[in-house]
């Protein structure tokens, strides 16, 4: 298309999760060791497997969670708590549309998979299986004997990313977690590139009692603003666990 098609039509920017999660992009998400990283990227997954408003109008889709870094018995459970607390009315969406994989995926390499299939390939098929959303639980299991200082390593995961979401013509997102040192506000921790090179960047900030989800980096004039939540405790099937509650007001 010519420039000045662009111009007389414009650009629409299209959303995943309005003002938070672009569509047909790569995210990162960042925050220190215990600070429900995995508990609140579990509810992004089910906003958007439910198609729900909680933290902004979603689109709705399947959902395909890669956590090398949680064992099978506490995902399962922090899910299980979700869908008790907020989506007990659509679980059944949940379960038949929510995969959850504990493999490695080696986002050094040059090939999806040991048959060689390419990252774009691999793109067109999570389109062709209707994926909307896919996690990466967390970055640093991906590297292989790679390391997170590594730039060289870094910059072809993030190749390797885009790869992926072209060959999917753009009709997913792909929310990468990872880990920041003591401090969130020295960044993430590892390469700079990881910070720099994504278009999009969330954080988890402490505030008072409350924590936030922070825009820290987003191509939109919601940057710099935050959707504050609190962990609350449930018990499922015997077992204490948490999970996130989204609001303005929360109490004790």
């Amino acid at each position: 298309m010519k420039l000045k098609d662009y111009l007389e039509k414009g650009v629409e920017r299209k959303w995943l999760i309005e003002n938070l999660i672009p569509m047909g992009e790569i995210v990162i998400l960042y925050a220190p060791t215990n600070q429900f990283k995995t508990f609140l990227s579990l509810k992004i997954a089910l906003e958007v497997l439910t198609g729900s408003q909680e933290l902004g109008h979603s689109e709705s889709g399947k959902v395909w969670y890669i956590s090398p870094d949680t064992t099978a018995q506490d995902l399962v459970l922090r899910i299980k708590a979700l869908i008790k607390a907020d989506y007990e009315d659509q679980e059944s969406v949940i379960l038949e549309n929510l995969d959850i994989d504990f493999d490695f995926v080696p986002l050094t390499a040059n090939t999806y998979d040991a048959d060689g299939m390419s990252w774009e390939g691999s793109g067109l098929y999570d389109n062709l299986k209707g994926y909307k959303l896919i996690i990466i639980d967390t970055l640093s299991q991906t590297m292989g004997d790679s390391s997170i200082n590594d730039d060289s390593a870094v910059r072809k995961v993030i190749k390797n990313l885009k790869s992926w979401i072209r060959g999917g013509k753009h009709t997913f997102s792909i929310l990468v977690i990872a880990h920041a040192g003591k401090n969130t506000g020295k960044g993430i921790m590892g390469s700079s590139l990881q910070k720099n090179d994504f278009p999009t960047v969330l954080n988890i900030r402490k505030f008072k009692k409350q924590y936030q989800l922070y825009r820290e980096k987003i191509k939109d004039a919601s940057e710099g603003t935050g959707i504050p939540f609190k962990t609350r405790s449930i018990s499922v099937d015997g077992y204490e666990t948490l999970y996130v509650d989204i609001g303005e007001e929360l109490t004790d």
